[in-house]
């Protein structure tokens, strides 16, 4: 792992910023310490990288969005910023570069320009938005491929939810299940809101019809699916004599699933 400290100043204001490349990973980690005492300003950090196409892909809940790089209408030059959750991607066929973010949501991609509001300043309605201390950290991704065909998807998610430890502390968990197949996720594991069971949630991340494999713990289990709300039992999948249920998900799907014996 490689590390560079800067220290910066902006008017009043203090930034110190690590930039981190661990190995065996292309993606380039910025963590930043601020201390912010502007007025009316706002502090960004732009990327122009050698890639050049006519649209970027952000993230959103459980999907992503296509949105112009250009300004050929009047709506594209309205459109000065655009929220996206965990990244912005900018990728042709052969190469692309994902910014990562875990916590600001500001975007703006012009040409070949990737841009990310760091901190704004405004004095209406909160006269004191923004001052102080604050600690976020972006990230910089080059890949080959398309977004589909790169690791952006769980970069992203390594940033935002990294692995923890607790010194002094011994556990034990054996998950009900496990997830096999590519472009599936299992985003949630939790107890039902009105039986005593356990509720998986699975997404379809790359947009097309994904095939995958749910391991079951119990041989006993069956999968019962299930609305958002828990209110409905849709159709029951039983394990195979390996214990896995096949499924297949439509592009982008959500699907609930309750574990009953």
């Amino acid at each position: 792992r490689q590390r560079l400290r800067f220290e910066l100043a902006v008017g009043n204001s203090t930034l110190v910023q690590v930039v981190t490349l661990a190995a065996d990973t292309k993606r380039l980690d910025i963590e930043t310490t601020a201390d912010w005492r502007e007025k009316h300003r706002m502090l960004r950090v732009s990327f122009p990288v050698s890639v050049q196409t006519e649209s970027f892909s952000s993230d959103i809940q459980y999907g992503c969005i296509q949105r112009p790089t250009h300004r050929n209408t009047s709506w594209d030059t309205a459109r000065f910023e655009v929220a996206a959750h965990r990244y912005v991607d900018l990728s042709d066929r052969d190469y692309g570069v994902a910014l990562l973010n875990d916590c600001k949501y500001g975007h703006k991609v012009h040409e070949n320009v990737l841009d990310l509001n760091l901190l704004r300043s405004p004095t209406y309605p909160d006269p004191d938005a923004d001052q102080g201390a604050h600690v976020f950290n972006y990230s910089l991704l080059p890949h080959t491929g398309t977004l589909i065909e790169s690791p952006v998807l769980a970069e992203a998610a390594c940033l935002n939810v990294p692995v923890l430890a607790f010194e002094g502390r011994r556990g034990a968990f054996t998950s009900p299940c496990r997830l096999e197949g590519r472009g599936v996720s299992l985003e949630v594991i939790k107890r039902a809101e009105k039986t005593n069971t356990v509720v998986i949630r699975l997404v379809e991340t790359d947009g097309r019809n994904s095939t995958c494999h749910v391991l079951l713990a119990d041989p006993k289990t069956v999968l019962v699916e299930t609305n958002l709300v828990e209110w409905t039992e849709d159709g029951r999948f039983a394990p195979g004599p390996d214990g896995a249920v096949e499924l297949t998900l439509s592009p982008y799907a959500i699907r609930t699933f309750k574990l009953q014996r």
